[in-house]
């Protein structure tokens, strides 16, 4: 009898408790709470009704033209490729072209506001703005014939093909939307989000990035006076106190992050973040250090943006090594999967 009874729980659970955890168990956005069709596409969004989405929804972004002060309706694909011309120089390796491709389109996707993005904050009723200091940079075919003069044609199909050759892929963890991060230059390594954002996001973990070196602006050094230096510091705050005759030995107390960033330092009486000081001396990056030349001082930096997520110039080197555009994108975001946007529409359902 106990055999039997044995059977029958076997039977039971193999037809209804299995197929139930397989399904449900291991879904991290469906709670007892959340139904079935309202789910989060973003990480981070809000909930989303998979059934209301369709195509055109998704397909079609609403971007604010910031030099035209206007809102314009642009295809997904046609809205990346004007993002990969204007965020990536068009000379560099197709697969870094590529992975720059997927990140653009990730990042427009998450802001999206129909798949339960926050949309363009500055801009109400758009998902992004042309404004790379808060969304990403994007050029007109008419911006880019411009710009590219008789490389127009060569660049164009180079970037477009870049863009085909990724439609639909996006970069997901735990089956939502990231925040792909990137920027220019890290200089040698990426930063781990807390140390720049506070929040830690694991996928945006720090490792090193060689080959940037033959960035331009990899290195770069601003100048001033002594006097101007002090200047402007006390624009920022006016309680200032220091002594130009040995300014050095009066910046102390530096903590630098994991990649060798700014965090904070002392200068004089007062504290200072490293983002403080780069917007005071308008630097690339908070990868600073400062010496006396004279009756100068000279700020060298390193690297050129906030060291988060993907190098550009880091991707550019990964694919002269031969990398594809896939196992840079993997390199730079932890533990990521790279989907079609509708293969993660599924998964939701």
């Amino acid at each position: 009898m106990k055999y039997a009874i044995y059977g029958v729980f076997l039977i039971f659970f193999s037809l209804i408790i299995l197929p139930s955890i397989i399904v449900f168990g291991f879904n991290p956005h469906r709670t007892s709470s959340t139904p079935e069709n309202e789910v989060k596409l973003i990480d981070g969004g809000n909930l989303v009704k998979v059934d209301n989405l369709n195509n055109k929804d998704y397909h079609t972004v609403s971007v604010f033209i910031t030099n035209q002060n206007k809102i314009q309706k642009i295809d997904l694909e046609e809205y990346v490729k004007g993002v990969v011309a204007a965020e990536m120089p068009a000379e560099f390796e197709i697969e870094a072209l590529k992975a720059q491709a997927v990140t653009a389109r990730t990042y427009v996707l998450s802001k999206e506001i129909v798949l339960g993005g926050k949309g363009c904050q500055l801009h109400p009723g758009a998902d992004v703005c042309t404004d790379s200091e808060h969304c990403q940079a994007w050029q007109s075919e008419e911006e880019l014939r411009q710009k590219w003069g008789e490389n127009f044609d060569k660049y164009y199909v180079k970037i477009s093909q870049a863009v085909a050759d990724t439609e639909e892929l996006v970069l997901v963890y735990n089956d939502a939307l990231i925040v792909p991060a990137y920027h220019a230059i890290s200089g040698g390594k990426t930063e781990n989000s807390e140390d720049v954002w506070q929040s830690k996001i694991p996928y945006l973990r720090s490792v090193v990035s060689p080959g940037e070196e033959v960035a331009s602006k990899y290195k770069t050094t601003v100048v001033m006076s002594k006097e101007e230096f002090i200047n402007k510091l006390k624009q920022k705050k006016p309680s200032l106190k220091l002594d130009n005759s040995d300014i050095l030995n009066q910046i102390k107390d530096i903590e630098r992050t994991q990649a060798g960033h700014i965090k904070t330092l002392k200068i004089g009486n007062m504290t200072f973040g490293g983002e403080e000081i780069r917007e005071i001396f308008d630097l690339n990056s908070t990868n600073f250090n400062f010496e006396a030349q004279g009756n100068n001082i000279v700020i060298t930096v390193i690297g050129y943006g906030h060291g988060v997520g993907m190098s550009q110039y880091g991707a550019n080197a990964l694919a002269k090594q031969g990398k594809k555009f896939d196992e840079i994108l993997r390199y730079y975001y932890t533990g990521v999967e790279i989907v079609k946007i509708e293969d993660l529409l599924k998964i939701q359902h």
